[in-house]
């Protein structure tokens, strides 16, 4: 049997025993950690915690709907045996209709068939680090290996003495002006304390580079996960975009990592110039599903607003 809880009511331990036995573990789903992103989370769990399925939340102006929290990568749900696609189907017609929707990333192990018209397809990129460094960079698009040649023919360095303040401010000031990029100041905060938990567990590496000067030119954060580094986070100063400080920066993680067991995941972009991005640094192009769904028919009145809120 499925039930809803309330993050308070779920047993930790259990919780977090059933995510690092699943076939997709992942610290995205650590309870601790969806408590810093999202205080109010819920779960749906099936029997003793056989299966697990986070659900964060929000409300707004009397609306509550499911959503994948700004600069989440993967949920979906998480067991130590394959999912089939009727227990996915289980599963969300166990979400509570008392929310008007779900809109939320997958993890690969989640099968979606039996839910037509209920999930969409995302597009992201993963390079496998465990190649020596020349192995990998054959790899890599001619345009890169050109940005590349450019960016290391400049007076930048690599940089650690970062705060994670300074690259979300290169990126508000740049590429987060676009009107389509909705995160406001309230996501921005929740980052960087979702930055400061990983950190302190030791997940969190923070690159930036830097001109002669010391002008910051561009910054990434990469978290670690398991076996998986993910590209979580950048920002750059497009005054200074003929630096390719962003080429320098990725190539030089790159190379750092190279002949170890980790898999870089980009972590995916609709944006077309930034999918190209990732795909010129040679990596394997994959896809995973994210859950699209009005739960309630009898909210569908509603969903106009709810579309401008959320």
């Amino acid at each position: 049997m499925i039930k809803f809880y309330r993050h308070s009511d779920v047993d930790k331990e259990k919780w977090n025993r059933c995510i690092m036995r699943s076939l997709s573990p992942t610290f995205f789903a650590d309870y601790d950690f969806l408590s810093v992103a999202n205080p109010e989370w819920a779960a749906l769990i099936e029997d003793d915690y056989v299966a697990v399925m986070p659900l964060p939340w929000r409300k707004k102006r009397g609306l509550k709907y499911i959503y994948n929290p700004f600069f989440y990568s993967r949920l979906g749900i998480f067991a130590s045996e394959a999912i089939t696609d009727a227990k996915t189907a289980q599963f969300v017609a166990a979400i509570p209709r008392s929310f008007i929707s779900a809109e939320v990333n997958l993890n690969e192990v989640t099968p979606v068939a039996t839910l037509e018209g209920k999930w969409n397809c995302q597009v992201s990129h993963r390079l496998s680090l465990n190649d020596t460094y020349d192995a990998i960079s054959r790899h890599f698009s001619s345009n890169h290996r050109r940005n590349i040649k450019a960016a290391r023919s400049c007076s930048q360095q690599l940089c650690a003495d970062l705060a994670i303040g300074d690259i979300i401010t290169l990126f508000r000031n740049n590429r987060g002006k676009d009107r389509h990029i909705r995160i406001k100041e309230a996501d921005y905060a929740n980052f960087e304390r979702m930055c400061e938990f990983a950190a302190a567990r030791g997940l969190l590496e923070v690159w930036g580079s830097r001109s002669a000067d010391g002008t910051l030119l561009a910054g990434m954060v990469f978290l670690r996960d398991g076996n998986r580094l993910w590209f979580w986070f950048s920002g750059r100063d497009e005054r200074y975009a003929d630096r390719k400080a962003m080429f320098f920066l990725m190539d030089e993680y790159i190379r750092q990592h190279a002949e170890t067991q980790y898999i870089l995941d980009f972590n995916g972009s609709k944006n077309e110039n930034v999918a190209r991005f990732y795909s010129g640094f040679g990596g394997e192009k994959y896809t995973f599903p994210a859950l699209s769904v009005i739960l309630n028919p009898l909210l569908k009145p509603a969903l106009k607003i709810y579309r401008k809120i959320k």
